[in-house]
């Protein structure tokens, strides 16, 4: 299980940086060393051990960014234990951890939801903190045996900081196989053998910090996109047979539970649309949706053990994990004669059967009945598939129904714009604004700025096509507007302006075709971004007709 550091930036002067520490303006702080060793002991035990040593240089990191160390774990099947924590003042002071700056609470994701009350946050208080010191800490997780089937490892390198030295380290033993694999980077393990275990251990220099503005996928699809891009290098790692052998194991905890318990609730929803498929369908996914005060619990698979609650215990106790609540969406769906089955989703190595269940994304309820009118569960996913190996929990490959991203990725609609939405200016003119499509304003946070050091990979391409009409008030008329359009090897926008009885017709469209962007062709999505932003292209000019 990997240490979890919350990302908490506040931002700092950059004067006072660089009047402290000149040399280190361009960062908050520098991992000199972190390592990283998942072992897994003859016995089934397996153990997670994380050692660091972070030089502090703003007051930015000291405060806020990397005052606290975060760490999960499930005190029932695993072990926590510091081995050292503490700080190493400019001056070479040494300040201990002290006992009442290890303080246990209940992780933020665990919140509301009882059946997951028994997980742990550890919240490492690192004390003596100031500009120069250095944070060590070294602590490790152990899994009691069965806890975890088998060694599952998908780590990623970057952290927010630059790191000096990357130490990743695989144990196993002698006779136990394991599959590996480096993802965005080229170095090559030592291997070693020794007292019944062998050991696979990689070094790498000088990784560079990930940027603060981190793909905004939900849960870990921000992940699959940083590794699409080839942003981010990630460690994964398996001794599973396979994949296949990985997804089947999981499939066991998609239980059903008290059948009358589902099938009372399946009743409830379909009540007097018997008969009717569609209508079914679109009662459980209101209901999916959270319409009937359905919670949803950001526990995420990893740090539930990869286990499930059945169908039935997420319908009584009203919420559920991810996962949990697409295992109670298919079996709704199921018991109520509809077909539906679980997607699962994982990181795409080159090798197949380097994958194991750590490497799980994102799970998805693919149904065949499309629920009409409601938040469909899946579109990102579907939009990022080309960048994922998708299957069902037999391990067959699937490719998720084109409806899950096309709900998003094209809208088109039509509106009456009256009286009421017109902005009176002096003298007798005035301004109508016109609505921004929303599909496309969740690309702007990867258009910020004119160029980029490295890949990105956008959550979705675009095809949205907005037509308004726009009725004007007695006594104005529209003062006209040119018409615009930029293509380029990216994409189109297009901006329509025609006068129509009463009122004028505006026509929008954009289209951005390739998700992943370089440095070298990253300036046409600029291009076509910064004209769809450009308010003027969105707002009318009107002006009352002289008497």
């Amino acid at each position: 299980r990997q240490m979890c550091i919350r990302d908490s930036y506040i931002g700092i002067l950059g004067m006072l940086l660089l009047a402290v520490l000149p040399v280190k303006a361009e960062s908050e702080a520098e991992f000199r060393k972190l390592s990283k060793t998942y072992t897994l002991r003859a016995d089934g035990s397996q153990e997670l051990r994380v050692q660091k040593e972070l030089t502090l240089f703003t007051h930015a990191a000291m405060n806020g960014l990397y005052g606290e160390t975060f760490i999960v774990y499930d005190p029932e099947f695993q072990e926590l234990t510091i081995h050292e924590s503490y700080t190493r003042q400019k001056d070479g002071t040494v300040i201990k951890t002290p006992s009442n700056a290890l303080v246990e609470v209940l992780p933020s994701s665990a919140a509301n939801a009882p059946a997951y009350n028994h997980l742990k946050e550890m919240v490492v208080v690192h004390t003596g903190l100031e500009l120069g010191a250095t944070i060590y800490l070294d602590y490790s997780i152990v899994s009691k045996a069965g806890y975890l089937p088998e060694l599952d490892v998908c780590c990623p390198v970057k952290e927010l900081s630059p790191v000096k030295e990357f130490i990743f380290r695989l144990n196993v033993p002698a006779g136990k196989s394991v599959r590996y694999e480096l993802l965005n980077a080229s170095a090559k393990p030592v291997i070693a053998q020794g007292n019944g275990m062998k050991s696979f251990i990689w070094t790498l220099k000088d990784v560079a910090p990930r940027p603060y503005a981190y793909p905004s996928g939900r849960g870990n699809l921000g992940l699959v996109q940083a590794v699409a891009s080839g942003m981010m290098p990630v460690f994964v790692a398996s001794t599973w047979p396979g994949y296949t052998e990985a997804v089947k194991y999981l499939q066991k905890q998609f239980a059903v539970g008290n059948t009358s318990v589902v099938e009372g609730k399946v009743a409830e929803l379909t009540q007097g649309l018997e008969g009717n498929p569609q209508a079914m369908r679109n009662a459980i996914a209101n209901y999916m949706a959270g319409l009937y005060q359905l919670g949803h619990c950001n526990v995420s698979l990893q740090d539930a053990g990869y286990r499930l609650r059945p169908a039935s215990e997420v319908i009584t106790s009203a919420y559920g994990t991810q996962a949990e609540l697409v295992n109670l969406d298919v079996t709704l769906q199921r018991a109520a004669g509809l077909e539906a089955e679980v997607a699962v989703c994982a990181l795409r190595p080159s090798v197949d059967g380097n994958r194991g269940l750590a490497t799980v994304m994102s799970l998805v309820c693919q149904s065949k009945k499309m629920p009409e009118k409601v938040a469909l569960t899946g579109t990102e996913e579907a939009c990022l598939q080309p960048f994922m190996t998708i299957t069902d929990l037999q391990g067959k490959k699937l490719m998720l129904e084109s409806y899950l991203g096309a709900k998003e990725a094209r809208t088109i609609d039509t509106l009456e714009v009256k009286s009421d939405k017109l902005q009176e200016l002096a003298d007798g003119w005035g301004i109508v604004p016109l609505s921004d499509p929303t599909p496309v304003r969740s690309l702007y946070a990867y258009a910020g700025n004119t160029s980029i050091s490295e890949k990105i990979l956008l959550p979705r391409t675009v095809d949205c096509a907005l037509e308004t009409i726009v009725r004007l008030p007695e006594g104005m008329k529209w003062s006209g507007h040119a018409d615009k359009e930029i293509s380029n090897a990216c994409g189109k926008v297009v901006f329509s302006y025609k006068a129509v009885k009463g009122g004028v017709k505006v026509t929008r469209s954009i289209r951005i075709d390739r998700q992943l962007q370089t440095p070298a062709n990253y300036k046409e999505l600029y291009a076509l971004l910064s004209e769809w932003r450009d308010t003027n292209n969105h707002t009318l000019v009107v002006k009352k007709v002289s008497e």
